[in-house]
């Protein structure tokens, strides 16, 4: 006898979860429970599939993650399984280093060598931390990269500790060192890494999964380099093994940090989104901004690239006031009255200072910045200096550097042959050249380029 099924509700965790439904069957007065893993389409690999989910993804993947976390991941494990490959060849070689089968090595020896290392690197820690600390959130990318090219140099240099054993206590220290900036650099970088892909706040829960992943690759990698050591155990192989397996490390490095699409703004982004928008009036989403910011510490754009000047945001103004006339002063605050922060340049160093208000904000931060590069390329164009950026009209239309051309060209010539602020008598006009920009820059922002202030 057929008895007819009504569906009163489905479940399911996340778009990939397990669909479960529950039903009623006829007159039956108790629910049905109903899953895909229970029916004939619930194959033995699908069973499997949901247990490998739950161990090493986020509860809810896909839909509890950033677009990008798939693809960092997939790379992320294939350099930690390159990285844990190499690890094993330079671990022979420092213990080689330190006396490990010599019967003329004492333990004590090889403990106080042990000792100095680490103390090396504790010390290499703490100065690395003061020293860039501040960037590495801003610079993620970058530090990331950075971080992992040179933990490879530092085994590198490691595995020619067996070749200099009277050296090894320098060597080794040079590369704790090395390691020490790189657990700095590195750690920093996968909680900032982790902050961004945790779009539902389950950022513990990503770092614990990303945890179990790389614990898991890593068992495996051991393994693998353990199989490789018996293999070649008398290392005729080992520089080539480990040159293999440290330019896969870097290639899948660089190709990781190149999947991230980080939707806030750092200087390089915010840069080329001001280049973006003065050259064309427009600007472009944040996956097309992500992939043509550099990766490589010191090089992509710079402000003096764009502007002639250095701009340093939350700058102590106190060694730039003692060069100023109190009437520049004056007019700088005049000027800023009914700003959020203040832009005082320093012709010396060819700066422009930002200094901040109390109470700022991400909208305030931005809108100094982009203020700063205008400030930068009207105090280029109005004192002659030379600077990349030129005021030409692009694909025939209006664009802001042309209506900055426009005002500029109503300034007053700087006859005094010294580099001078903006004179007094065209600040309003340049004020409202600023806002109008301004209020059109983040409409742009928000309509085109989908980031978030």
């Amino acid at each position: 006898m057929h008895h007819s099924r009504t569906i009163l509700v489905t479940e399911q965790c996340g778009s990939l979860g397990n669909l479960v439904t529950y039903s009623k069957e006829g007159d039956n007065k108790n629910l049905v429970r109903l899953s895909e893993a229970t029916t004939l389409t619930g194959t033995f690999i699908q069973k499997i599939q949901h247990v490998f989910r739950d161990i090493f993804l986020p509860h809810g993947y896909p839909d509890s993650v950033s677009e990008d976390y798939l693809n960092y991941q997939i790379w992320d494990t294939i350099q930690a399984f390159c990285s844990t490959i190499t690890g094993t060849f330079t671990t022979e070689a420092i213990l080689k280093g330190v006396g490990v089968g010599d019967a003329q090595a004492t333990p004590l020896a090889a403990a106080i060598t042990w000792i100095i290392k680490d103390g090396t690197g504790m010390i290499g820690r703490i100065i690395f931390a003061w020293w860039k600390g501040s960037s590495l959130d801003a610079d993620c990318k970058k530090w990331r990269l950075f971080a992992d090219i040179t933990n490879d140099a530092a085994m590198c240099l490691e595995l020619t500790v067996p070749y200099f054993p009277e050296a090894s206590l320098y060597i080794l220290c040079l590369t704790t060192t090395m390691k020490a900036v790189v657990g700095v650099a590195g750690g920093a970088t996968r909680a900032s890494i982790t902050q961004h892909q945790a779009i539902r706040g389950n950022m513990a829960d990503i770092s614990a999964k990303d945890g179990s992943q790389e614990t898991c690759v890593n068992l495996i990698a051991s393994i693998f380099g353990i199989i490789l050591l018996a293999i070649f155990d008398k290392g005729e192989y080992t520089w080539t093994i480990f040159m293999v397996f440290a330019t896969i490390h870097i290639i899948a490095n660089y190709m990781a940090v190149e999947s991230l699409i980080f939707r806030h703004l750092n200087s390089a982004r915010l840069l080329l989104l001001i280049k973006m928008y003065l050259r064309f009036d427009t600007v472009i989403s944040p996956v097309n901004i992500n992939k043509r910011e550099s990766v490589f510490l010191g090089f992509g754009i710079r402000p003096q690239d764009l502007c002639g000047y250095k701009i340093k945001i939350g700058y102590s103004l106190r060694k730039v006031l003692a060069t100023l006339r109190p009437e520049d002063l004056e007019q700088i605050l005049e000027f800023h009255a009914n700003k959020s922060y203040i832009i005082v340049p320093d012709f010396k160093r060819k700066t422009l200072c930002v200094a901040l208000k109390n109470h700022d904000t991400p909208h305030d931060v931005i809108s100094a910045y982009f203020d700063a590069v205008l400030t930068g390329i009207a105090l280029s164009k109005y004192n002659n200096q030379p600077m990349e950026l030129h005021l030409k009209r692009h694909l025939h239309q209006v664009t802001p550097l042309i209506r900055l051309s426009a005002v500029i060209k109503t300034f007053p010539k700087n006859t005094t042959g010294k580099p001078r602020n903006l004179p007094k008598e065209s600040m309003n006009e340049f004020n409202d050249y600023i806002n109008f920009e301004l209020s059109n820059f983040f409409i742009a922002m928000k309509v085109n380029g989908n980031i978030f202030i």
